[in-house]
């Protein structure tokens, strides 16, 4: 009797342990799916470049001196389509130990918010 219920637990805990398998493989692929988002289209990447290469972000040292930082070509690092008060639009991680992130219009040619990601 002991043996059954013994046999009955551990065939129990199988039994979960690989519900909860199958549970963490879907929301693995899930979330694979979910972050394999299209990335830009060269027009998108094209227009982003245009428009940031060369512009201007003003940040502010510890003293409180304003200080300027020109996006370059090698600067953008990431785009990425978002949503920004509801519309399509474009997040454009842009540096890297001064980073900001850019949000862009969905053609990629007007920039709607910027984010600085470091202190100063």
């Amino acid at each position: 009797m002991h043996g059954d219920t013994a046999m009955k637990k551990g065939t129990l805990f199988v039994i979960i342990l690989g519900l909860v398998a199958l549970v963490l493989c879907v929301l693995l692929v899930a979330a694979i799916v979910d972050g394999s988002s299209p990335a830009a289209s060269e027009d998108h990447q094209k227009a982003i470049t245009t428009t940031l290469v060369g512009h201007n972000l003003t940040y502010y040292s510890i003293a409180g001196k304003p200080l300027s930082y020109t996006i370059g070509p090698g600067d953008i690092r990431q785009i990425e389509p978002y949503s920004y008060d509801g519309s399509p639009a474009w997040k454009v991680h842009v540096g890297q130990g001064l980073a900001w992130d850019i949000t862009m219009d969905e053609t990629g040619t007007r920039i709607l918010d910027v984010k600085q990601l470091f202190q100063t």
